[in-house]
């Protein structure tokens, strides 16, 4: 959804821009990340099969390749769903309320979401440093590679919430809903 010229040139549609902008440069970011995880994993697993069947012998590090992207693919479909607010979510008493009521809630639950996703990367720290050790037996890649998707899906979910607690305090939240048509107009 974009701003209009004017409330893009307003003072006060500056923050709102800015904040917005941000949230679909994190979603660029965790889209990309996602599709290169995916394709990875697809040509490493389609490269096995080639092989396995033109050679009859197998490459190993095939079956690790999935173990090392899968976790960033997941970890940037969430954050990527989170930034354009498609997240799973239950609003229809949400919406149901008046103004000030709704961005109260809206408010809390990301204040909330907030404290929770922060409280989880820092934890994943913990995950990084006991998988640091631990290595894969063909690639021999740390493991901890995967596990630093835990940790930075966790953050950039903080910092989505982060931006929408921000959204709901300067009033842009209505120019913040979901970015797409889910196809409820074709009803």
């Amino acid at each position: 959804m974009t701003l209009s010229d004017e409330s893009r040139n307003s003072e006060a549609g500056k923050p709102v821009s800015l904040l917005i902008g941000s949230k679909n440069l994190i979603y660029q970011v965790s889209k990309w990340l996602a599709i290169i995880s995916i394709v990875t994993i697809f040509v490493s697993l389609l490269s096995g099969v080639v092989v396995r069947y033109l050679f009859s012998t197998n490459l190993g590090w095939v079956t690790e390749i999935p173990n090392l992207f899968f976790p960033w693919l997941t970890m940037g479909a969430i954050v990527a769903a989170a930034a354009r607010n498609e997240h799973i979510g239950i609003e229809l008493v949400v919406e149901k309320l008046p103004r000030l009521p709704r961005k109260v809630v809206t408010l809390t639950v990301n204040v909330i979401a907030l404290v929770a996703f922060s409280t989880m990367a820092y934890h994943g720290l913990n995950v990084v440093e006991i998988a640091g050790g631990q290595r894969f037996p063909i690639t021999r890649l740390g493991m901890s590679w995967a596990y630093w998707s835990v940790v930075a899906g966790f953050a950039g979910l903080a910092l989505v919430s982060l931006i929408n607690s921000a959204l709901v305090l300067v009033g842009g939240e209505e120019q913040s809903g979901p970015q797409v048509s889910h196809g409820e107009e074709g009803i």
